[in-house]
């Protein structure tokens, strides 16, 4: 029997994870080929957990992601997995024109929920083309003015998360993020990727010895660009069990405790980029999955 579960990140902070590229001064962030959406690439998630987890226990983090590679070649057979994770909801300062109060929205489009349906085995259903959500009128969404119309309950059902949020989230995000969401059409999403992400331009401070004209003057150094905070993703994970020595009950709590709590994903730690909450849909112990080899 496979093992295959849902996992969900809540982003605290803007998170920053590198792209390919020479863009100058611009310091990209991983974007999917094919939709140019940012993304958490999966080796950037299970690097941070596993340094997590080899904190408290370096016999569990052995088991659980393999040994590293020593000296010889060798390397160790992981038991657990984690996919890339993806997009799902992008926080955005919109305006309702119905009331003329600023509004604060999550935004996603059609094939990210639709992925997550699959992914996370719930029914999916079709969006029109056209602005859906929770709150039917006239909304400004990065400078543009949309027609939103009224969500189905189909559409609400198909947008859920699998599981339950944790408890840090349940009581204030939970409830506005279900009052504040809207659904764009893939094109239209793509343009709010491309053009309306967290940034912050770098400045270097000239040092003082360089002279009295050029004392304490600035120029730009570099331009960050993020993923904003209040951003939700979704990533596949699950087991994969040896035979001769799976992972224990234990070991399993271990990396519970670091997947459904505070860990930093990412660059610039330094400057308090990249902290987020986990959870997953299943947190059960793996002790019934079928054994491989």
């Amino acid at each position: 029997m496979s093992d295959f579960r849902v996992g969900y990140i809540y982003s605290l902070a803007p998170i920053h994870c590198g792209g390919e590229g020479d863009l100058g001064n611009i310091l990209e962030i991983a974007r999917e080929v094919h939709t140019n959406f940012p993304y958490i690439p999966g080796s950037s998630l299970r690097g941070t957990l596993r340094d997590e987890v080899k904190l408290m226990d370096e016999t569990a983090v052995d088991t659980l992601f393999g040994k590293e590679l020593d000296k010889q070649g060798q390397m160790g057979v992981h038991q657990v997995w984690f996919g890339d994770a993806r997009l799902l909801w992008v926080p955005m300062r919109t305006m309702s024109m119905n009331n003329g109060k600023d509004v604060f929205s999550w935004v996603s489009c059609h094939s990210l929920i639709r992925d997550h349906a699959i992914i996370a085995q719930q029914n999916a259903v079709i969006f029109p083309n056209q602005a859906v959500g929770n709150s039917a009128g006239t909304y400004i969404v990065a400078d543009a003015q949309i027609q939103v119309a009224q969500m189905s309950d189909e559409q609400k059902q198909a947008t859920a998360l699998a599981g339950t949020w944790p408890n840090s989230l349940i009581t204030a995000v939970k409830p506005t993020w279900e009052k504040n969401r809207i659904v764009l059409p893939d094109a239209d999403f793509q343009v709010l990727m491309e053009h309306s992400l967290w940034t912050q331009i770098r400045n270097k401070i000239q040092d003082e010895t360089k002279g009295a004209n050029q004392a304490g003057s600035a120029e730009v150094f570099w331009t960050d660009v993020c993923i904003p905070r209040d951003t939700i993703f979704y990533f596949p994970w699950g087991y994969s069990l040896l035979k001769d020595k799976p992972v224990t009950s234990e070991q399993h709590e271990l990396l519970m405790n670091v997947l459904q709590g505070l860990f930093q994903v990412g660059g610039q730690a330094n400057v308090g980029r990249g902290w987020v909450q986990g959870w997953t849909n299943n947190a059960a112990s793996p002790s019934q999955i079928k054994v491989g080899v």
